[in-house]
């Protein structure tokens, strides 16, 4: 039995099938960051899903004060009892096993 791997051709399906669920991981990290989120008015959160470019895998908060609130201050927790500094980092702690296995999946193996 002979096996033939084409390096070049594995790279392109492997990128075309990265394109095609990037998008939806993206939505899903964002999502799950959210989670963590102040949410004093909601304009923090909302921001973030106007400023975001999924297709991309960028992920970015669109309030003057995002970039403030993410390292500094106390969270009000009066509605999101979840909210923290660093949302992201904190997200990322509790599900970045879910984040690799749904990357796994785009990529068509399965969980790693």
């Amino acid at each position: 039995m002979t096996v033939r791997l084409n390096p070049a051709e594995l790279a392109v399906r492997l990128n075309a099938r990265w394109k095609q669920g990037l998008p939806a991981l993206a939505w899903q990290v964002l999502a799950d960051c959210n989670a963590y989120a102040r949410d004093d008015t909601g304009a923090l959160i909302r921001s973030s899903r106007g400023a975001s470019d999924l297709g991309q895998g960028r992920l970015a908060w669109s309030t003057p004060y995002a970039r403030r609130v993410y390292y500094t201050g106390t969270p009000s927790r009066l509605h999101n009892p979840a909210a923290s500094l660093r949302w992201c980092e904190k997200a990322k702690a509790a599900r970045l096993t879910a984040w690799r296995s749904q990357a796994a999946r785009i990529l068509g193996g399965g969980d790693p």
